[in-house]
């Protein structure tokens, strides 16, 4: 127990970083990459272009802009 009461402040840090580390690599990400793709196909749905094949090819364009748009392209 002396070495926790020693170490507490170390640990917490390191508790923060990997917290920190977590939100910044994993949560996010995920995130920004569910409300692009939220935001693509109702751009392209209210647009009345979500149809077939080539529409599906503005929606991916439109996905991957949203996605250089927050960096993670």
């Amino acid at each position: 127990m002396e070495k926790f009461k020693e170490y507490k402040y170390i640990i917490l840090v390191g508790v923060i970083i990997l917290g920190l580390a977590f939100y910044w690599y994993e949560y996010r990400p995920t995130k920004i990459k569910e409300g692009c793709f939220a935001e693509a196909e109702f751009d392209q749905v209210a647009k009345g272009k979500y149809i077939g094949g080539y529409e599906r090819t503005l929606i991916d364009r439109y996905y991957n802009d949203c996605l250089m748009r927050f960096g993670l392209k």
